[in-house]
């Protein structure tokens, strides 16, 4: 391996008891070659153009860009207008362009202010973000294109802008017909920590800190691809072990189609509406070992986009349903919005869970609505327990004074309630998950889910309600990637 030194000035330094000389992070950048380690020292990187890297590593010989403690990349530039939940494009601005590269890793930067991203990524595939503190942005991460797969973002920090939870009216981000033009004024905030389009997948995106921004995890499929077989696209992603805090919309959101995504052991932290399923076929969708709770409710005066809910789900009719199951379990929601508001599903698993309502009357005066529901209006909310994918809610604990009275409006969804009068958990208003004395009860069967490859999980019935049993977080299943023969012979053999 070769070390390659890079330091603001490309001066010779004092590196690593030495006098040696350095590069500056450009041509670095352009003579890169596979096995190198390039080592920035400590200091401000002035960024005025993207880092592109001429080539990629080998397996077993990656290119390897690693930043001192104080490194740091600043941009600051301004926010691209024309970027808004779309894909930014090799022609617009990134820190960093990966296209067309493998085996990259860049570990332990600040990157301040590149906008619309700090890191774009272009059929590539084996790349490695770690330890990046990214300020700003409209997408922290973008990917595109049909052969980018094995992405690793792990151990980064990303605050888009601190003033989006409190400050910033929800439609004042998302375009809509109350702009004259249609075009909202903060529209370059409509983006994610990681956007993607038509990427293959493979996805890691584990603890990371993700905070104060629109979205978390956003990837779509464009409309030219909605017709390729189910698992072309946004196939086998990882979301675990993440903090997700002031998020505006949806912490986790795939688009269009999502086949094998694994959402487990995240802390959302005042979350707008967690999971959205709303016009994605495909499925095998896990959620276990979260925990929701919120001690703050968003938008300035005037915005009505405040309630939020655990899922949002689509309309139904026309608009696209999942073709697979989903699983919920064992997680833990401290709520002060309604578990579903609206829509339709199917094949969802919802199982085990801990759910405590809060108290109005405990929390400051228009916190949350004093009658707030468990689920939306029965007119608006459909869940069917027939058909091939029907949905399940069984063994959960609520204490939702219309729990389990709710689902009478739904025939033989509900089974194996758990109710309960008084709050579930130690003090979920700060974090405080245990469960009380009275709900610590495990379950009489074991608990069988579904996976992607045709096999069938087994969780132990000793667990009790929640994502914590005994003081000790719920781990879920190990991961297991989608078998398509097996989820395209499903769709198949239905049809």
């Amino acid at each position: 391996m070769r070390i390659v030194y890079v330091s603001p000035n490309a001066q010779e330094c004092w590196i690593d008891a030495a006098w040696r000389p350095t590069k500056s992070l450009d041509m670095a950048v352009k003579d890169s070659m596979p096995g190198d380690l390039i080592r920035l020292v400590a200091g401000d990187y002035p960024l005025s153009e993207p880092l592109v890297f001429p080539r990629g590593g080998h397996e077993g010989a990656p290119i390897i860009l690693r930043g001192d403690t104080g490194s740091q990349l600043k941009v600051n530039n301004q926010p691209d207008y024309s970027v808004s939940a779309n894909n930014p494009g090799r022609d617009r601005f990134a820190a960093f362009q990966l296209i067309d590269v493998a085996h990259i890793r860049i570990e332990n930067l600040s990157i301040i202010r590149s906008w619309p991203s700090a890191v774009y990524i272009e059929n590539s595939h084996d790349l490695c973000l770690t330890g990046l503190d990214i300020t700003a942005g409209t997408y922290a991460v973008y990917a595109n294109g049909a052969t980018t797969q094995a992405i690793e973002i792990t151990q980064c920090r990303w605050t888009q802008d601190d003033e989006i939870w409190r400050s910033i009216r929800w439609d004042d981000i998302h375009d809509g017909d109350i702009h004259p033009d249609g075009k909202a004024p903060f529209r370059y905030l409509n983006g994610a920590f990681f956007g993607a389009d038509d990427i293959t997948g493979n996805v890691l995106i584990a603890r990371n800190d993700i905070r104060d921004c629109y979205n978390g995890v956003r990837m779509d499929v464009s409309a030219e691809n909605l017709a390729a077989p189910i698992g072309s696209f946004n196939r086998d992603v990882r979301i675990f072990d993440n903090n997700f805090s002031y998020i505006r919309d949806n912490p986790v959101e795939p688009e269009a189609t999502a086949v094998g995504w694994w959402i487990g052991r995240n802390r959302f932290y005042n979350c707008h509406k967690l999971f959205s399923q709303d016009g994605v076929r495909g499925g095998f969708w896990y959620y276990f070992g979260n925990i929701c709770w919120f001690d703050s409710r968003p938008g300035p005066e005037g915005d009505e986009y405040n309630g939020g809910a655990v899922f949002k789900l689509g309309k139904g009719g026309t608009v696209p349903q999942p073709d697979f199951i989903s699983a919920c379990f064992h997680n833990s929601f401290f709520l002060r919005q309604k578990y579903i508001k609206k829509g339709t599903t199917r094949g969802l698993i919802n199982a085990r869970n801990a759910i405590e309502h809060a108290d109005p009357s405990a929390l400051p005066n228009d916190f949350m609505p004093a009658d707030q529901p468990f689920f939306g209006d029965a007119d608006g909310l459909q869940l069917f327990a027939s058909g091939p994918l029907p949905v399940i809610f069984s063994g959960d604990l609520a204490n939702h004074s219309t729990y389990p009275a709710v689902f009478d409006s739904y025939p033989g969804v509900l089974g194996d309630p758990r109710s309960a009068q008084t709050p579930l958990f130690e003090d979920g208003l700060t974090g405080r998950f245990d469960l009380r004395r009275a709900y610590q009860m495990p379950y009489d069967s074991n608990l069988a889910i579904p996976m992607p490859d045709g096999n069938v999980w087994t969780g132990h019935q000793d667990q009790w309600p929640g994502a914590i049993t005994d003081g000790k977080g719920y781990e879920g299943p190990d991961f297991v990637a989608v078998n398509l023969e097996y989820v395209r012979e499903i769709l198949s053999t239905r049809d």
